[in-house]
């Protein structure tokens, strides 16, 4: 048998700046184009190869296109170059630097590790869902999934705008509802326990500085950033209210690579916008923070820093500068461990005993959620409302009181005083006598029905 001969095609012309296809006699196809590096500005010639006419088509239109002007920028890039040079261009524009600095650690931990050097085609839906699964094995939640996802989502937009893909893999991506896992009743229990309240709140009375600033969390139910961005013109002692409109933040300082390189504690928004709201305070937070006024007027007579003005920040430090967050977290703790409190309570422990003071107290859940500044009455159900095993004891005791009631005391007494069979039988004895009042009136009733019959055939 002779050799299979293999036929060959007539090498084309295309148009101008697609490229020239051609098959070898081989039965190999072939396509060269010309391609200009955007960076340099040089062309260069590009060879490709393969099995059939589409597939070189394919690589021939792929070269051409990324070297178009509306996606220069990604030109000949990884898919990780091309995903943080969107973090870095884009992307760090459109939020805040605390949003961006997580967009950044998302990636870092979620994305880069599986696709950072893979061709923009190659991350498919597949590879996608297995990234987001990762999620799930190296233990992090369904809010981390959901910002990967996010991340990706919002990147492929970006890719279909500018040309790179024709469409979005991340919409076939699936995710959980919600997390599963065991709940510790007794490990969930976020507020201080009622035995320990008063001990928590004599032991403050050795701190000049945390008493003022624990209490105003404990007492009116302010996050620590809240607090600390507190103005003495927010708090009116006549009215006894205070009113949160900002919260100290730290914004982070980035390079060019989107690395931190410091942070800057400043005095920014609230967390929410329904974070901004007016909360009535109890006498003991008064007398509270009028004592802390006086010693800040202490300060202030010796620093000859106007710590008392109308905008000078309530818990600021001697020369009125903003305490950061974590300064005052150290304070704290040492003061924690002195007292036997560390690693049992911390800040957000006095928000909770605030929210679980009320809840004691039968307040409105939907009054409490206006304190708290929740956006949703079901944070400050779920989260907010802490119980411990107290609380079911509680319970059970008006189960107890239910059924103890006088009624019951007098059939146990009734009880006592006869055998079960005389009860027995004054119990037919009643309902005997029951049973001859229902027959004479049912009587009662037929007779008159047969008098109106009489008297009805009567005048007929």
């Amino acid at each position: 048998m002779g050799r299979k001969k293999i036929k060959v095609i007539e090498k084309t012309r295309r148009s101008n700046g697609s490229g020239s296809i051609y098959q070898q006699k081989n039965g190999l196809w072939t396509g060269k184009i010309w391609v200009t590096n955007p960076e340099t500005g040089e062309k260069t010639r590009k060879t490709v190869y393969g099995h059939s006419q589409a597939e070189i088509s394919d690589k021939l239109v792929k070269l051409s296109g990324s070297m178009t002007p509306l996606n220069g920028l990604f030109a000949h890039k990884t898919f990780g170059d091309m995903f943080e040079e969107w973090l870095l261009v884009f992307k760090k524009n459109q939020v805040t630097p605390r949003t961006f600095e997580g967009n950044i650690r998302c990636y870092n931990l979620h994305i880069k590790p599986y696709v950072a050097n893979m061709d923009i085609s190659e991350v498919t839906a597949p590879v996608i869902q297995q990234v987001i699964n990762e999620v799930f094995v190296k233990g992090r939640g369904t809010n981390t999934a959901r910002k990967t996802k996010f991340l990706f989502n919002q990147f492929f937009e970006y890719a279909i705008d500018c040309g790179l893909v024709e469409n979005n893999p991340t919409l076939r991506i699936k995710i959980k509802a919600r997390d599963t896992f065991q709940h510790d009743m007794e490990n969930k229990y976020k507020a201080i326990p009622e035995d320990v309240r008063m001990k928590f709140i004599v032991a403050l009375n050795q701190h000049e500085f945390l008493k003022p600033f624990c209490m105003t969390m404990m007492f009116a139910g302010l996050r620590a950033g809240e607090a600390l961005a507190l103005r003495w013109e927010n708090v009116d002692f006549n009215n006894k209210t205070i009113t949160v409109k900002n919260s100290v933040t730290q914004v982070p300082i980035f390079d060019k690579n989107g690395k931190v390189l410091s942070r800057k504690t400043v005095i920014g928004q609230t967390k929410t916008n329904c974070s901004v709201r007016e909360v009535p305070i109890p006498d003991i937070l008064i007398d509270v923070l009028k004592d802390w006024r006086k010693c800040q007027w202490v300060r202030k007579e010796l620093s000859r820093v106007d710590l008392l003005a109308p905008n000078a920040v309530v818990f600021s430090n001697e020369d009125g500068s903003v305490r950061t967050y974590s300064g005052t977290r150290r304070i704290f703790d040492r003061f924690a461990k002195r007292n036997g409190f560390y690693g049992k309570i911390h800040f957000h422990t006095l928000r909770h005993t605030y929210s679980t003071m009320l809840f004691e107290a039968n307040e409105n859940p939907k009054v409490i959620q206006a304190l708290l500044g929740h956006k949703s009455v079901k944070t400050t159900l779920t989260v907010y409302n802490s119980v411990d095993k107290s609380y079911y004891r509680q319970a059970t005791d008006k189960l107890n009181n239910l059924f103890n009631s006088d009624k019951m005391k007098e059939y146990k007494e009734l009880e006592n005083k006869k055998d079960i069979p005389a009860l027995n039988r004054e119990i037919e004895e009643e309902i005997e006598e029951d049973d001859d009042e229902e027959i004479e009136l049912l009587e009662k009733l037929l007779a008159q029905k047969r008098a109106r019959k009489k008297n009805k055939d009567f005048e007929m």
